[in-house]
């Protein structure tokens, strides 16, 4: 586990010293908010990011725009967060991958984990164990037992390396003692015409990448049902303790005033609320989940303890 992270995470935690609290809760924003998007347009991050804005600038009466800044697996969006003016102005709305699984993957990384304050859960984005319907595989209890039979053989595809489903996948292989073929794709994009296409046995997409497919899932990444596959059992009725869906939401720069901290925290609450927001996230499979500053910090210490543990175990390598 990096203890930098884990420090900064604590200080997080206490939050910074108000700096002209006063000031700031009042004229916050004044001007445009920006919202770094680090991973492409066009997928389902970004619509809900863009949903988000929407809803914000309604909200607060002001604009906010979403930019898109990819590359390196998100990386490069925290990087520019992370030298950012502190003010509230320059925010990321993402999953936490850059700073729950990247730094146990990437042997440098291009910024100090420390100057990322996250400041709330927006939405948490759910994968799933999915086969095209005209698979054999009819259920859960199936696919285990193809695995135990021919241990190794089963082909699945994930979004990448590291990735949650990816993690998610290892996990099940961990507790249940089965062991697959994985194969890392570019994102859903890549890994759903492999899998309609019957040339991989099974897939881990995410909810919001499959609706309206002809895939049936055998099971949802999440220790609740979902929505979007209403009629799929949960991995943790299934025998596997927990996994951890992708973690989406906003963050600022370490040291921005507790004032501004807090309008934002408020902010979020207030989206994660509106029906437009809950629109949207329910046309994409998405599952509003609003945390607060305290517990979204914890909960991303806590998710990146148990991703030390799993790359461990998967004998992951850093590239």
């Amino acid at each position: 586990m990096n203890k930098a992270f884990l420090l900064g995470l604590i200080v997080c935690l206490n939050l910074a010293p108000p700096f002209h609290a006063a000031f700031a809760q009042s004229a916050y924003p004044s001007k445009t908010v920006e919202l770094i998007l680090p991973y492409a347009a066009g997928g389902g991050v970004d619509a809900m990011a863009r949903a988000f804005a929407k809803e914000a600038a309604k909200i607060t009466n002001s604009s906010w725009i979403v930019n898109n800044k990819d590359g390196a697996g998100g990386l490069i969006g925290f990087s520019t967060l992370a030298n950012a003016t502190p003010d509230g102005y320059t925010l990321v709305f993402s999953p936490a991958s850059p700073l729950v699984v990247a730094p146990f993957l990437t042997k440098s990384m291009p910024f100090e984990l420390t100057k990322i304050q996250p400041v709330c859960q927006v939405f948490e984005n759910v994968f799933a164990i999915a086969v095209r319907n005209e698979s054999s595989i009819k259920n859960f209890a199936d696919l285990l037992k193809l695995a135990k039979d021919a241990p190794g053989k089963l082909n699945y595809g994930h979004a990448g390396t590291g990735s949650v489903p990816h993690l998610s996948v290892g996990t099940i292989e961990k507790t249940l003692g089965v062991q697959f073929n994985a194969i890392p794709y570019r994102g859903d994009g890549q890994l759903l015409p492999q899998l309609l296409a019957g040339d991989i046995d099974f897939g881990a997409p995410a909810l919001s990448s499959i609706v309206g497919r002809n895939l049936r899932v055998l099971a949802v990444l999440s220790s609740q049902s979902q929505a979007g596959a209403p009629d799929a059992p949960t991995i943790t009725q299934l025998g596997v303790g927990s996994v951890t869906p992708g973690l989406n939401g906003i963050y600022a720069t370490f040291g921005t005033p507790n004032a501004i901290v807090e309008k934002l925290q408020d902010i979020c609450a207030k989206v994660t609320n509106e029906e437009e927001f809950k629109k949207t996230a329910t046309t994409m499979a998405q599952t509003p989940a609003y945390l607060g500053t305290q517990a979204f910090a914890k909960r991303i210490a806590d998710v990146s303890k148990i991703n030390a543990d799993i790359v461990k175990t998967m004998k992951l390598e850093k590239n």
